[in-house]
């Protein structure tokens, strides 16, 4: 049997390094059957060009925007829109952007999504991923199993979702506002 093989490029500045770190990690663990090939922009110390070949075989382009946009940043977006590749962008919330960034963000025409925290950014983008793969298969190659397995992973973050939302909620049901409390009999 064929290995079934799906990349994804990364764009984003040596801010973002926590969050690629996690990209990698989670796609270690979501889908054993798959090999996937992660390439991410350059270092500014680097002094090479973006992959754009890898790029351009990639099924997904992820762009992480926190505080500031760095080279090659713009050309490898730009690649992507023009291989049609399926575009993720994510951009940390808890910062203040440069001008460069803000213009950017504004200007580029991407859905952004917001984030304070590495954490709650592997969070939304794996829910994303698994979305994207399971409404895109046949095209990514994955079979029977893999959907099931993806879908069943849906399903539990959607569980831990909304058990969290209603903790935070009981949480908030306490005396905030004044009230009586009872003893315990």
């Amino acid at each position: 049997m064929a290995q079934k093989e799906l990349g994804v490029y990364i764009s984003g500045s040596s801010e973002v390094d926590a969050e690629c770190e996690l990209v990698g990690r989670l796609l270690a663990e979501m889908t054993p059957s798959v090999r996937w090939v992660i390439k991410r922009t350059p270092r500014s110390f680097e002094h090479i060009n973006p992959d754009l070949a890898q790029l351009r075989r990639s099924q997904f382009y992820l762009i992480l925007l926190a505080v500031d946009i760095t080279a090659p940043m713009g050309v490898e977006w730009q690649a992507a829109k023009q291989g049609g590749l399926a575009i993720m962008a994510y951009r940390h919330s808890g910062v203040i952007s440069s001008p460069a960034a803000a213009v950017f963000a504004r200007e580029s025409g991407l859905c952004w999504q917001a984030y304070q925290s590495p954490q709650e950014f592997i969070r939304l983008f794996e829910r994303d991923l698994i979305t994207r793969l399971i409404e895109g298969t046949p095209g990514y190659g994955l079979d029977l199993a893999d959907i099931e397995d993806l879908s069943r992973r849906l399903k539990a973050l959607d569980e831990a979702e909304e058990k969290a939302r209603r903790e935070a909620e009981e949480e908030r049901r306490g005396a905030g506002r004044g009230g009586v409390i009872l003893p315990a009999e």
